[in-house]
């Protein structure tokens, strides 16, 4: 699956470089997450455990 941008989920830090936006990857039962604009990775968040 591709990467697609979305609004990041609270729990999940801002990146360090003031992008408002992340990019989101589906992986089996994990969603990864990046900085839309630097691409740094900002962590992971296992699917239906989610506030």
């Amino acid at each position: 699956m591709e990467w697609k941008r979305v609004t990041p989920p609270a729990q999940l830090q801002s990146c360090s470089c003031g992008c408002e936006y992340v990019d989101e990857k589906p992986d089996g039962l994990v969603k990864l997450y990046r900085c839309s604009d630097c691409h740094t990775i900002l962590g992971d968040l296992t699917m239906g455990h989610e506030p």
